[in-house]
């Protein structure tokens, strides 16, 4: 059902960016109409997605028409399942697939070569006792940044400290951190402020368990009891410092119409708290590069890891782009 391309088969394919070989969301599924041209960028990578009406199969291919340049994101699709560009005429179908698009959990994946069948997948997504909300938000923040906030301990007590947050001064403790080739994780009990309390059954402290599958993926889980609380966010990469966060809610309680609106409201506020810090974060540059993490905390290896793993990546320029294009024509 699923192409496996192994990277090291590949001539030259080393030298690509390495997020173009990952599966990266580039959409939430009911969010997109697919029998219309979706157009999404994956850093500088202009790409056009869009739904053949008689099988049903996903293609993806540059947003940039072969023949004379347009963009393809107004073309039409037609009774066939081919991209009709309305410049010239020329229709684009299967054989001018570019990469591989899958929809998983709820969510639409783009990988050029995916090294694995399947994006990484979010717990208890498919277990029917568990509802499921999707929220859709930019942060103007890298993606390194976007990483770095998730394995952060200290910010809550700052950031989300207000009323509608669940930060506060009682720093978390039972702290456990892991790494493995290519992912971070934290487990901690937080000691939860009144507000959070009241809100999981006046459980004095909470569960959690943190992790970050590099370079776009990340979850946590909030247990108290026998509730738990996931988010899970797929970053998408869209600008130096912009940064599309795909948000994933699974929870097993307050699971009425009303009850997942409310924990999407909650999820909104939190967000939101995140948006203006995020926001206040310096553009990617060699002299952030330089100042960054010079003062480290204590407990914050996993912050330390996952830069180190971050070491790697680089944003999807136009040059990076031009080098896919150059190997996907010799393919």
């Amino acid at each position: 059902m699923f192409k496996i391309i192994f990277v090291l088969s590949i001539p030259g394919i080393l030298g690509l960016n390495t997020l173009f070989n990952r599966w990266t969301c580039i959409g939430i599924k009911n969010n997109i109409d697919l029998s219309k041209p979706y157009k999404i960028n994956v850093g500088e990578l202009p790409l056009v997605v869009w739904r053949n009406p008689k099988t049903s199969h996903l293609t993806t291919t540059l947003n940039i028409c072969k023949h004379m340049g347009s963009r393809l994101d107004n073309g039409d699709i037609t009774y066939n399942g081919c991209l009709r560009c309305k410049y010239h005429g020329l229709e684009l179908g299967k054989n001018d697939n570019f990469g591989e698009t899958v929809e998983y959990q709820g969510k639409i994946f783009w990988a050029f070569n995916p090294t694995e069948p399947l994006p990484h997948s979010i717990p208890f997504h498919d277990d029917d006792k568990y509802a499921k909300s999707y929220i859709e938000i930019d942060m103007d923040a890298s993606l390194t940044d976007s990483a770095l906030n998730t394995m952060d301990l200290r910010h809550p007590e700052y950031v989300h400290g207000g009323i509608f947050g669940f930060g506060n001064s009682k720093p978390p403790i039972n702290i456990k951190q892991y790494k493995s080739e290519d992912s971070v994780s934290l487990e901690f009990d937080y000691q939860s402020k009144l507000t959070s309390r009241m809100l999981n059954n006046y459980a004095p402290s909470t569960k959690n368990i943190h992790m970050f599958m590099y370079p776009t993926f990340t979850w946590s889980k909030v247990s108290f009891g026998d509730k738990d609380l996931i988010i899970a966010v797929n970053f998408l990469p869209v600008g130096i410092k912009k940064t599309r966060w795909y948000v994933t809610i699974c929870h097993n309680y307050l699971q009425s119409p009303l009850g997942k609106e409310f924990m999407k409201s909650l999820s909104y506020t939190i967000l939101n708290q995140d948006f203006i810090q995020m926001k206040n974060q310096y553009i990617e540059n060699p002299l952030k590069k330089e100042v960054l993490l010079n003062h480290v905390f204590s407990n914050e290896d996993a912050i330390v890891w996952l830069y180190e793993m971050f070491q790697e990546y680089k944003y999807p320029d136009t040059e990076d782009c031009v080098e896919l294009y150059k190997t996907a024509k010799n393919i």
